[in-house]
């Protein structure tokens, strides 16, 4: 990938360094995000940095990425944990939306394919904000070079999350509880960047409580990445989800 800056391929040549393999670079104008950076595991050669082609810099989206590899690389090996779904997440997200919202008929046709969208997306949000969120505190404090890209970042992921507000399949929408990570992720982004904007619409949606309950967790625990697994199950507790991953050992 060209014209990533230096701070930027810093973060690669680390990860690079604490694993013993290549970070590979793969164009891929499929991808919805901007970039993913892919863990080698079960003795993958490399790993895989894919990106969407574009003329603007993607070295925040890059820098964001790699922060995921680094909390977890510069923990010791027997304390490097990969978060994976249990298969109980889609029947809760069922029993959720059957309980708490009004359904039409052609709903039900529907419930299952919902719930189990539903679930993966919950799943996803639960580690990637909590986690997230420190890594947007480490490159705000370490790289404050790239303070203008992370703010258009966050920007740009704001109003990607605000859709999910209006996310429908028939009359079922995604349960509030579930929706907590986003509110709080809105409430941090608000602090960091000095103003009060993206947490309005969560006020509105009745998910801000529960918004700023995760985003104190956050706030009392310990920064350092060997406290991610705990703050992921405290959030999990605090929106209902435990039990629905286990952290399982991660192999290279």
């Amino acid at each position: 990938m060209k014209n990533l800056r230096p701070e930027t391929l810093g973060m690669l040549q680390r990860i690079e360094a604490l694993s013993g393999r290549p970070v590979e670079f793969k164009p891929d104008s499929s991808l919805t995000l901007r970039a993913t950076l892919q863990l080698a595991r079960n003795g993958a050669p490399s790993h895989v940095l894919r990106y969407r082609p574009t003329n603007e810099p993607l070295d925040y989206w890059v820098a964001y990425q790699a922060g995921y590899l680094l909390r977890l690389l510069e923990l010791p090996p027997a304390e490097r944990f990969d978060f994976a779904g249990t298969g109980t997440a889609p029947s809760q997200v069922e029993e959720l939306l059957s309980t708490g919202q009004p359904q039409a008929d052609g709903d039900r046709s529907t419930l299952e394919q919902f719930a189990e969208m539903t679930a993966h997306w919950a799943l996803l949000n639960l580690r990637s904000y909590a986690i997230g969120m420190r890594i947007d505190q480490w490159l705000a404090g370490d790289h404050p070079e790239l303070r203008s890209l992370q703010a258009a970042g966050i920007r740009s992921m704001q109003q990607e999350n605000l859709l999910l507000l209006s996310k429908r399949m028939g009359r079922m929408s995604i349960p509030v509880p579930l929706l907590g990570p986003v509110a709080a992720y809105a409430l941090f982004a608000d602090r960091l960047l000095g103003q009060t904007s993206y947490a309005i619409p969560y006020r509105a949606a009745g998910v801000l409580e529960l918004g700023a309950e995760l985003l104190a967790i956050l706030d009392k625990l310990p920064v350092e990445p060997a406290r991610d697994r705990d703050l992921v199950d405290a959030w999990a507790a605090a929106i209902g989800m435990t039990g629905w991953y286990a952290w399982i050992p991660y192999k290279p």
